[in-house]
């Protein structure tokens, strides 16, 4: 393929205003074996620029459509597609795949010979869910932190391909080493977090754990007073001292959701330890905790269950600095002196109330002149 042929299938006029720079991009694209799809489906969304990274990231090989990959790799064509929707893997509905991408149709084949196919769709949806946000995060953090100085510094499109090709040319590799290794080390820290909480295994993925929610007291008035450097700031810190605190043994951070943080442990007192570690942080505003215990039901690396919705209606009255826990919890506590009875709770959703045992830290009560992260 070459200009003309571009500028005969309506892609290309050199006689307009940014003919100069479209030429170069097209040479690029052009170099890196992109077709005419490639190019106008580029054109169209608006990312001409990327177009050389993205062939380079999926390779040079003949690509096929969902239906052909999944002859190719001996898997039915239905089940192929099922696949590709629970990986949440955008369908172009041309040719998206490559000899690269039998090897995922082949594995998820592979679990579902093992699995059956319900639970290796939920598997392979969760794996999509977790690499959507990993791969969100490192767009962001290339658009950001390397892309954005250079168009501000005068840069155009054209030195952001190249920016964007050899970036990615040189971290790929080193990237899909750094993945298999930690996806390996999760393995063995989710087995062997199990084995010392307890939990037998079971058909319905249930089990016994303790629930935790951390919440920032007053994050959204906060966040009308704050610049946006020092929103980014303060969520960075809350998310790094939560992972921190909540990421052990016998213990594991669930998720963060804004200025939220999920985190589950297999006793009251590894619990207990992770909010305590949490609201006594000067370095945070002030947080407030809730703990609750119970049989849950864990998902797709998510946990759900009443003793879930009950934690999350704990922290919710909670008062800054305070911890709160429903009294299965404050029982299980090895040292019983540790928490104070706070009477009686309506919670949201639970037709009766709830005793609640507090553990208080009155020195993290709202303080106005504490520094926060990103502040001078």
């Amino acid at each position: 393929m070459t200009l003309d042929d571009l500028r005969a299938e309506g892609l290309y006029d050199p006689t307009a205003a940014d003919a100069a720079e479209k030429r170069e991009l097209f040479e690029r694209a052009l170099a890196a074996g992109a077709d005419v799809d490639d190019i106008r489906q580029a054109v169209d969304e608006r990312w001409l620029h990327v177009l050389p990274m993205r062939l380079a990231l999926l390779g040079g090989e003949r690509r096929m459509t969902i239906d052909e990959a999944a002859d190719a790799a001996g898997v039915d064509r239905a089940f192929a597609n099922r696949v590709w929707n629970a990986l949440m893997i955008p369908h172009r509905g041309g040719r998206e795949c490559s000899a690269a991408d039998l090897a995922i149709f082949e594995f998820w084949a592979q679990m579902r010979a093992l699995l059956g196919d319900e639970a290796c769709l939920r598997g392979a949806q969760s794996h999509g869910a977790a690499m959507a946000m990993l791969t969100d995060s490192e767009v962001t953090q290339v658009r950001s932190i390397l892309e954005a100085p250079r168009r501000d510094a005068g840069d155009d499109n054209v030195d952001v391909a190249d920016l964007l090709r050899d970036t990615m040319g040189s971290v790929l590799p080193s990237l899909h080493a750094m993945l298999l290794r930690l996806h390996v080390h999760h393995l063995m820290a989710a087995a062997r977090r199990y084995t010392l909480w307890g939990l037998a295994p079971n058909v319905d993925s249930t089990g016994e754990v303790v629930v935790g929610f951390a919440d920032m007291v007053g994050f959204t008035a906060l966040g009308n007073l704050l610049e946006p450097n020092q929103i980014d700031a303060l969520l960075h810190t809350f998310e790094e001292r939560a992972t921190h605190s909540a990421t052990g043994a016998a213990t594991r951070l669930v998720k963060l959701i804004g200025d939220e943080a999920m985190f589950v442990a297999g006793s009251a007192d590894d619990a207990l330890k992770v909010a305590q570690a949490l609201v006594t942080d000067r370095d945070l505003p002030p947080l407030r905790v809730g703990l609750s215990s119970g049989p849950v039901v864990i998902r797709g690396g998510d946990v759900f269950g009443v003793s879930v919705n009950r934690a999350a209606r704990l922290v919710a009255v909670a008062a800054p600095g305070e911890i709160l826990l429903d009294a299965h919890t404050a029982a299980m506590l090895s040292d019983g002196s540790a928490t104070d009875a706070a009477g009686m709770r309506d919670l949201p959703g639970f037709p009766e109330p709830v005793e609640v045992f507090s553990v208080a830290f009155r020195e993290r009560a709202v303080r106005p002149n504490d520094r926060l992260p990103g502040s001078t």
